[in-house]
């Protein structure tokens, strides 16, 4: 998809994009335990960035196949995708700001993150880049 057609998806969709985040399978909390609401957007070629309600970013590379069918968004395929919020119930400092990376290379996909309470990843090909639903 362009980047003058990712722009124009973007102007008439970004304002309902809102729920659970799940990057190629992995959920950010548990399913539905969460919600975000995508409050601008920047879009440049081959690169897409959502800022969210409290502060969280996510930044996708390379994105295909943008979607929005009813409640779901997504973008089912990238490059990279990073995920970045402030730890719930702190400060928004700097010193409590983390991030979950998710690169694809060479099909396999390759999970890296700050998370202080050392989260399991089970990325998989078969889902979606990114779904907000």
């Amino acid at each position: 998809m362009p980047t003058e057609d990712i722009v124009s998806f973007l102007r008439q969709h970004a304002g309902s994009i809102n729920g659970t985040l799940c990057v190629f399978g992995d959920w950010f909390g548990r399913p539905m335990d969460n919600w975000h609401q995508v409050t601008t957007h920047e879009a440049q070629k081959d690169y897409l960035k959502f800022v969210f309600t409290e502060g969280e970013t996510l930044e996708v590379w390379c994105p295909k196949g943008l979607k929005k069918e009813g409640n779901r968004f997504s973008i089912e395929h990238a490059a990279r995708v990073r995920w970045e919020w402030f730890y719930y119930g702190r400060p928004k400092l700097p010193e409590n700001r983390f991030f979950r990376e998710h690169v694809t290379k060479d099909g396999v996909i390759k999970t890296e993150s700050n998370e202080p309470l050392g989260a399991s990843f089970k990325p998989t090909r078969s889902e979606s880049a990114v779904s907000i639903t």
